[in-house]
């Protein structure tokens, strides 16, 4: 009786191994890409100098991003997912409203302060009249995710965060990175963020407040008429 080579199970690892390879080059590539946004910008970084960075052929660039649009909206809207990270429910379970608020927008100083290109390649890109559609709906989806991330970190149940509400905030922190970086700089995008941080917390406070006063005020009764 012949003996079955083990060929079936070489061409089922195969594959995986070079699925598991994919995953990992992409990963490192946009590693590399966030290092080269910080380091030369938005307008500095092509994709011959990630393709030289990375040790990968253009080709491969795009046959795994599509356009060097993509690797960039990819590599930017990645480092606000570290925040997101923090953010989970399991993460702050034990922080008041507040407290969490108070997290969050240190997290997104120490971002912009750490990757101070990277907000600006987002906006460039959704501000670019030759934007594929694609990676439009890229950057859409991964606001989208942010403010899905902002709702789940802050809501309690004494304070609940409105998925309208987290887009405000989103907004605010778009807002104070481009004063903050059309003024050069010179301070820290803290001093920026602090008024919009305080405003933030005065409205989780002003509904605790109000949400307790509900409750321990007495219900008035109408006297009845004899």
């Amino acid at each position: 009786m012949k003996s079955v080579k083990p060929r079936a199970a070489k061409t089922i690892a195969e594959p995986v191994a070079k699925n598991r390879r994919g995953v990992e080059t992409r990963k490192r590539v946009i590693e590399l890409t966030k290092g080269l946004i910080g380091e030369l910008g938005y307008t500095g970084v092509t994709l011959d100098k990630i393709s030289a960075a990375a040790e990968v052929a253009k080709s491969s660039l795009l046959w795994h991003f599509g356009s060097k649009e993509m690797l960039l909206a990819e590599a930017a809207i990645s480092l606000f997912q570290e925040i997101e990270i923090d953010l989970q429910p399991e993460n702050v379970a034990r922080l008041s409203p507040a407290q969490r608020i108070d997290r969050l927008f240190d997290e997104v100083a120490e971002y912009f302060t750490r990757n101070p290109e990277a907000k600006g390649v987002v906006l460039a890109l959704l501000f670019s009249d030759n934007l594929p559609q694609a990676v439009r709906e890229h950057i859409r989806d991964g606001w989208e995710g942010h403010v899905r991330a902002l709702v789940d970190g802050n809501a309690t149940s004494a304070r609940p965060l409105s998925p309208e509400m987290a887009r405000v905030l989103l907004a605010v922190f778009h807002g104070c990175y481009c004063h903050w970086y059309a003024n050069g700089r010179t301070e820290p995008i803290a001093h920026y963020l602090a008024p919009a941080r305080e405003l933030f917390v005065n409205w989780l406070q002003s509904g605790t407040a109000e949400d307790s006063s509900h409750k321990a005020a007495p219900v008035k009764r109408r006297a009845r008429s004899t």
